[in-house]
């Protein structure tokens, strides 16, 4: 008995051990290599490294006013974002969630944006926006065309959320797809039999049964926006006149940019406890709700 579970240990710790090594060296070392380069005044390449203690970390709460310029704009667009694209991703899985042909078609038609790397896609809308609208503008002389799209910062942070809302809403789409198609369809005729309508159905039935679904895509879509890089790093450069600068962009400036590698590490664990609150917070909610329903 003593030997089958010393085997059965020494199973499950060669299957785990790789991952346990893998996050060890993928995040807790870099996060704690993170905490100790926030002490330090460090250009990230020179020897010389100057102790500074909580510097730092004071610098950030009293005179980097871009810094929390990037957290205004990051918050912001993180609940236009994980709004509009749950919304609209809800919306669509309710019409492509049955089992047609053409819901397959729509399902593809909405998921290929997603495969496609969210750089290549700015590059495209970029090209759009410039030489693109131009062109439309010279054919129609709609004035809509010939707008400073990028030269205004609400005109820039709206094609920022209508971009990303276009690229990812089919991953959205997919997961409440599978969510709705969970759901007992013996439910669903109870329902009609008791004469609901299709509102009632889907709001006293459908999303309540699918919270599990709601639940994940707010947590990946609060996710995204927080992370939010390659789109101002591609399309807009935190501009115009840094009003689309988000935390990750702010962060990899002050580190790759300005040479600060300590007050940047110091900035991304500021964020980190950040949107871990965040984070919890929302999770608290949703979970709540599934055990409600």
């Amino acid at each position: 008995m003593k030997n089958k579970k010393v085997t059965e240990f020494l199973i499950f710790a060669l299957f785990v051990f790789p991952a346990v090594i893998f996050v060890i060296f993928s995040t807790d070392i870099p996060f704690l290599m993170n905490l100790y380069y926030s002490f330090f005044d460090w250009n990230g390449v020179g020897k010389s490294m100057t102790f500074v203690g909580f510097d730092n970390f004071i610098k950030i709460f009293t005179a980097d006013t871009l810094f929390w310029k990037g957290v205004k704009f990051t918050l912001k667009f993180a609940v236009f974002y994980v709004v509009i694209v749950n919304i609209i991703a809800l919306a669509i899985a309710l019409v492509l969630s049955k089992e047609k042909k053409s819901a397959s078609v729509g399902r593809a038609f909405y998921y290929i944006p997603y495969i496609i790397s969210l750089t290549a896609i700015s590059l495209i809308w970029k090209f759009i926006i410039g030489p693109g609208f131009e062109s439309l503008y010279n054919i129609t002389g709609w004035e809509i065309f010939n707008w400073s799209w990028l030269g205004t910062g609400k005109l820039a942070f709206v094609v920022v959320v209508v971009m990303t809302v276009w690229q990812n809403v089919g991953f959205y789409m997919v997961n409440y797809i599978a969510g709705i198609i969970a759901v007992p369809k013996e439910l669903m005729e109870a329902a009609q039999i008791d004469g609901a309508n299709k509102v009632q159905t889907i709001t006293r039935i459908t999303i309540p049964m699918i919270m599990p679904s709601i639940s994940i895509c707010l947590l990946t879509s609060l996710t995204f926006a927080f992370k939010l890089f390659d789109v101002i790093m591609v399309f807009t450069k935190g501009g115009p006149a840094n009003s689309t600068v988000s935390v990750a962009y702010n962060i990899y400036k002050e580190a790759f940019v300005n040479s600060n590698y300590g007050l940047a590490t110091a900035k991304s664990l500021v964020f980190v406890v950040f949107v871990l609150i965040i984070t919890a917070i929302q999770m608290k909610v949703t979970k709540s709700k599934e055990v409600e329903s």
